[in-house]
């Protein structure tokens, strides 16, 4: 998963596994231009924005099957 982080830019498309509200065991997937990847008390995170034109900032601690295009 840390190559993946190393190599995230902004303007890339990420997709990934995320918990529903961001702590239940329900996984929703999240899909979206990156806008803004940064360092925060809880960790490395990621500001995406999804087609619909939703903003969501999701960490990578918890992300599953991140993918990059």
């Amino acid at each position: 998963m840390f190559t993946n982080v190393l190599s995230l830019r902004k303007g890339d498309t990420l997709t990934c596994k995320y918990p529903k509200h961001g702590r239940r065991n329900i996984l929703k997937r999240h899909s979206g231009e990156v806008e803004h990847v940064g360092v925060g008390k809880g960790g490395l995170y990621a500001t995406i924005r999804s087609n619909s034109g939703a903003v969501r900032s999701l960490s990578f601690t918890k992300m599953i099957d991140p993918t990059i295009a």
